[in-house]
């Protein structure tokens, strides 16, 4: 009997049951806290908050495009992994001879995305160097500084080093 007195004597926080019960909400709340942060940290960021100005803009795309196959403009985008040189050779009536724009567009996520300038090697040719190795898939774009024109394609870096972008 002197057990069971020794129990009944202790005091509630030296007890199992009370911890128990208190542990149960407490790892909820420790939960519901981790998902929040979770959420926060990864937001989609493919809702565009300014649709109307986007819907306004796509007739400047268009003419991106329209321009482009009128010049009779192709590019071919050769990727080197190992050292992360990207080489483009591009063809059709260049206006100008400097250097290009390359944006690599990650479908999911912007953080991903990277923005280079392709230097010119020699006439139609341009290089840059990558800034990290890339591994899913990507859009590419390519335009000149004064985006008169644009060139699109997709690649899958797991899949392909070479693509051939061209006017939509």
């Amino acid at each position: 009997m002197s057990k069971l007195s020794d129990l009944d004597t202790l005091p509630w926080y030296r007890q199992f049951w009370p911890w128990f019960l208190i542990a149960l909400p407490a790892s909820i709340v420790v939960a519901g806290i981790a998902m929040v942060f979770v959420a926060f940290e990864n937001a989609d960021t493919l809702v565009n908050d300014n649709y109307y100005r986007e819907g306004m803009a796509i007739n400047r795309v268009l003419e991106q495009d329209h321009k482009a196959r009128e010049l009779g403009l192709s590019a071919e985008l050769v990727i080197d992994q190992q050292t992360g040189e990207i080489l483009v050779k591009v063809t059709g009536q260049l206006t100008a001879n400097g250097p290009l724009t390359l944006l690599l567009l990650h479908p999911t996520d912007e953080k991903r995305d990277q923005q280079l300038e392709l230097g010119t090697v020699s006439s139609g040719y341009y290089r840059a160097d990558l800034e990290a190795r890339l591994n899913n898939r990507y859009y590419l774009r390519i335009m000149p500084l004064d985006q008169s024109w644009r060139l699109n394609g997709e690649i899958d870096f797991s899949q392909a080093n070479q693509v051939t972008l061209a006017p939509q």
